[in-house]
């Protein structure tokens, strides 16, 4: 299925392999004139539903960080993947990866205790040490897969690119590798500027850089890529949300960490509620996320059964943290990953703090004293997002409807266009007629698409290949009595409305999230 997406995909124009004829470096895509937009709706759904809802501040920081900043995030001295050399062809590789994709492999001919014995190897791969991978890569007798030569002992590689600012060398600085840093650095001007409280909450959208090792799988896996991130402030003896009673009977899909030591791939359903009084989820703040998390993605078109939070095995989750819980999508790649929600206690603020000697601990007035507030962070991915979006969204030829094309059910809140207008003919009033529609329609705030190539059907296969979701036909009878024909996309079914009712009716549609008649 991901052979037919990625055609689709690129021959519509929602992503474009970024400088294609020169030979493309992978890791890079551009978002075509059908994906920006698309990208566009998915970050504003999700600053209405995360920010404006809650009153997050939303900010902007610089995207080149001075060294001195991700040496005090660990970022310089352990932010890499481990990284494995053929000793004959001297190519490089992702050695967890390998490791992964050989016990894959033998997983798929295995029988009996071996199935449970490789199971449990691929538990552990996350968090392993690289001397422990070399290892592994010697126990299982893997070979480089381009020449078969013999692999080198397992190393360590820095994802950051490094730069230098300014024009003498000596001042290193690096892209950041998240957006969150910034936010940190910011937070003491953020508190004073919005009434000295806590619980504080900053968020930005923007774009983040990893020199990965071996990119592969489209959209999965960039070295250029956008998140959206929340960063939570509070103070520590007070570690309840405000609107947890909100989401407290919301159910959530936990992949516990009793289950994956088990070597079992059995998620557990249960309230944010429950979650918290098992202790399973440290605080009220994070099973709030999680509960949210579960709600926006549903809204973005991914099934509830397809989706779950992964508890983070001890092994693999950072020292400093609290609790951390990926969000992992069931895709034609297997689970990936596509929102990390971690609890970073308070140790990015005071590792800032020592680096930078500056004290950004805070006064809390109930309490009289100062403390170092503790961080809550989703973090999401919008291009790992975007991909789980194409893939639950996509609807092949055939079906129900009984159409010749492929096409996308996208939810109209994040369709790339908001519908599309087409005159029935070129001629007789018509185009013009249509190109009146579609200003109005656009002067009103919809991004409308205009065609009026080839015949009507051919033209609502294009905008179903695309997921619009209303396809507005001006005919002869739009000059007589100033009304058109709204069709729905899901089940090709066609009413009539004046034309002065479509922006009102359009917006009712995408509020409901109608798309059949």
């Amino acid at each position: 299925m991901k052979e037919e997406i990625m055609e689709i995909a690129l021959k519509r124009g929602f992503i474009i392999p970024s400088n294609e004829i020169y030979g493309q470096i992978s890791g890079f895509y551009d978002y075509g004139s059908i994906g920006a937009p698309m990208k566009r709706r998915i970050e504003n759904a999700w600053r209405k539903f995360f920010l404006l809802r809650d009153g997050v501040f939303e900010v902007e920081t610089a995207t080149i960080l001075p060294e001195i900043v991700l040496k005090a995030s660990g970022h310089v001295g352990h932010f890499g993947d481990p990284l494995v050399e053929c000793k004959t062809c001297k190519k490089k590789f992702r050695a967890d990866t390998l490791v992964a994709d050989h016990l894959a492999g033998e997983l798929e001919k295995a029988e009996g205790e071996h199935v449970k014995r490789l199971k449990e190897h691929l538990s552990r791969l996350p968090g392993m040490k690289p001397e422990e991978m070399s290892a592994k890569i010697k126990e299982f007798r893997i070979k480089c897969p381009d020449c078969e030569g013999e692999l080198a002992d397992v190393g360590w590689f820095n994802l950051m690119f490094k730069t230098n600012i300014g024009p003498i060398e000596g001042n290193p600085g690096y892209p950041r590798p998240e957006t969150a840093q910034g936010i940190f650095l910011d937070f003491p001007r953020l508190f004073r500027a919005h009434g000295t409280r806590l619980p504080l909450a900053a968020a930005q959208i923007g774009k983040s850089f990893r020199n990965e090792i071996s990119p592969r799988q489209g959209l999965i896996r960039l070295r250029e890529f956008t998140q959206m991130e929340i960063e939570y402030f509070f103070n520590p003896s007070n570690d309840k949300h405000p609107k947890f009673g909100e989401v407290a009977s919301q159910k959530i899909k936990i992949l516990t960490r009793d289950s994956q030591a088990a070597g079992k791939d059995e998620e557990t359903e249960m309230t944010a509620q429950e979650a918290v009084e098992r202790k399973i989820v440290p605080n009220q703040i994070l099973a709030y996320y999680l509960a949210r998390e579960t709600q926006f993605y549903q809204m973005m078109g991914i099934p509830y059964s397809d989706f779950r939070f992964r508890h983070m095995m001890p092994d693999e989750t950072p020292h400093y943290s609290g609790g951390n819980f990926d969000l992992e999508v069931k895709t034609s790649f297997g689970w990936i990953e596509t929102i990390g929600t971690a609890y970073r206690t308070d140790y990015d603020l005071s590792s800032h703090s020592r680096m930078s000697k500056q004290d950004l601990s805070v006064f809390i007035e109930e309490e009289k004293k100062r403390i170092m507030p503790h961080v809550i962070e989703p973090s999401f991915g919008v291009d790992r997002l975007f991909w789980c979006i194409l893939e639950k969204c996509y609807r092949e030829k055939g079906g129900a409807e009984g159409r010749d094309w492929s096409w996308f059910d996208f939810p109209p809140i994040i369709a790339p266009f908001n519908c599309a207008v087409f005159p029935l003919m070129k001629k007789d009033g018509l185009k013009e007629k249509a190109e009146e529609v579609a200003a109005i329609l656009r002067n009103d705030g919809f991004n409308c698409y205009y065609d009026e190539s080839g015949s009507v059907g051919k033209r609502y296969a294009r905008q179903d290949e695309i997921g619009t979701p209303y396809c507005i036909t001006i005919d002869y009878d739009s000059l007589k009595d100033g009304t058109v024909t709204i069709r729905f996309r899901n089940d090709g079914k066609q009413i009539r409305q004046p034309i002065s009712d479509l922006p009102s009716t359009l917006r009712k549609y995408k509020k409901e999230g109608k798309v059949t008649a």
